[in-house]
């Protein structure tokens, strides 16, 4: 066991930067480090390569570990400072370091973020592989808010990811596992938060708000912007969403709130990836960690949110669960499985391949406008987990009619109800040759041109 500071590693750093980048090596055992550590123009971080090197194994286990401070939370007073964990992997110059990565290291306790501006970053060529990434998590900065919480309150920030990346071409994000070893969750007694319709305070004195290290995102690959995104992007008006080189394979990855897959690209490719989360949900509180949730609130319970053009979804098996809100009948407004829609990051459809995955969640390809050239083919959608049709390819929005055009859905197994939709017309748009199971039906406007050879589907006219 090695105990390093950034201050001890340094001269390795430097060596490697003095001779214009390169790989530094840490052979089999375990590394302490005792704050965050800076990647440099050209250097990959690597270790041994593990015995097992399949990480969608369970038995996936790196023998290079670093590991950085746990946060141990103090239940009084101020609380431990967020300062004394909660660490990062990052790089000196984001915007334009570039052929850097980190491979075959399992890592406890820091996020990987090398994070350049989405739209004038010039770095390229990052390869995040065979990572083993546990206890990832951010303190949300908005709490406590002290005009009525206690000063040691912590929450986790939603926002937060094991793995965060921004480039401008070339990202590979593979065989890495994300986490299956979650161990650093702690209750909160005592916690406090606003009623929804009083502005009495209601304290939790069990176990109702934890700070949890499951509560984020998982990847996310450029789609991240400070100011936000323009919806139903194109490569003229968000080009940060369309950049090259974007591939997101073989990777596993667990969590119980937000996005497991977060990603965009122009050819982007996410396929042969296992999504995985944690049934029986249950939760109290609002996003911000400041009042009682509703009915209506959504904690972005997803497998695969992506954007961009000439996109591949292929090979990917996920499940997803809502959480039930507190004591009430409701369950949160969310439960995707695969999804684009036009806000948030999102784009319009301009070349789409769904092909072969298996979930118990919705594709959607949710109200985006103006939907070209989209294929889902061959998945296997076995339940549902809301009452969305499990096949949901709708061009109309909120704002308007808009039309689909080389639409196929063609040979899916579904355990529900097809819907496609564009309402403002279109042309090649099929439906042909899918099965269910007697429990739903294929709806679809006039701009569909062809429904045939469906089966297990009560099959209506055209609207």
């Amino acid at each position: 066991i090695y105990t390093l500071s950034l201050h001890d590693a340094l001269p390795i750093w430097d060596a490697a930067v003095a001779n214009g980048g390169g790989v530094i090596y840490f052979p089999a055992g375990t590394y302490n480090f005792n704050d965050s550590i800076q990647l440099a123009d050209g250097v990959v971080i690597r270790g041994e390569t593990p015995e097992n090197k399949d990480a969608k194994s369970d038995s996936y286990q790196p023998p290079t570990k670093l590991v950085f401070p746990k946060y141990e939370p103090k239940l009084s007073g101020s609380g431990t400072p967020n300062d004394t964990a909660f660490k990062k992997i990052t790089t000196a110059s984001p915007d334009t370091d570039s052929n850097i990565g980190a491979v075959n290291i399992d890592i406890n306790r820091a996020a990987i973020a090398l994070k350049a501006d989405i739209d004038s970053g010039t770095n390229k060529n990052i390869v995040i592989f065979g990572i083993r990434s546990n206890n990832v998590a951010e303190p949300d900065q908005g709490i406590p808010d002290l005009s009525f919480q206690e000063p040691w309150q912590r929450y986790s920030y939603r926002f937060a990811a094991n793995i965060r990346l921004n480039a401008f071409a070339n990202i590979l994000v593979a065989n890495n596992r994300v986490n299956d070893n979650i161990t650093d969750n702690y209750d909160q007694p005592g916690y406090k938060i606003k009623a929804r319709r009083k502005n009495s305070i209601i304290t939790f004195e069990g176990g109702e708000v934890p700070f949890h290290y499951g509560n984020h995102y998982g990847i996310v690959v450029n789609r991240g912007k400070s100011s936000g995104f323009k919806n139903a992007a194109t490569p003229e008006m968000e080009p940060g969403l369309f950049r090259k080189g974007i591939v997101i394979r073989d990777n596993w990855v667990y969590h119980t709130m937000r996005v497991a897959i977060h990603a965009s690209g122009d050819g982007l490719i996410i396929k042969d990836n296992i999504v995985r989360d944690q049934r029986g949900k249950q939760w109290w509180v609002n996003p911000t960690g400041k009042k009682e949730t509703t009915g209506a609130v959504t904690l972005e319970n997803r497998a695969i949110d992506w954007s961009g053009w000439n996109v591949l979804v292929e090979g990917n098996d996920y499940r997803v669960y809502r959480h039930k809100i507190g004591n009430s009948k409701y369950f949160s407004t969310d439960g995707e499985g695969i999804l684009v829609q036009e806000c948030c990051g999102g784009s319009r459809v301009n070349g789409v391949m769904i092909r072969n995955n298996e979930g118990n969640a919705y594709i959607g390809l949710y109200k985006v406008r103006d939907i070209k050239n989209a294929k889902i083919i061959g998945n296997k959608l076995s339940s549902n987990i809301t009452s969305t049709s499990l096949i949901y390819v709708v061009a109309d929005t909120n704002y308007g009619s808009f039309a689909i055009e080389d639409v196929l859905v063609k040979d899916n197994v579904v355990a529900g109800s097809i819907l496609v939709k564009g309402s403002a017309g279109g042309k090649g748009n099929i439906i042909e040759d899918n099965v269910g199971n007697n429990t739903g039906e294929i709806s679809y406007s006039c701009s569909v041109n062809e429904v045939r050879n469906n089966r297990g589907f009560e099959v209506k006219s055209c609207s």
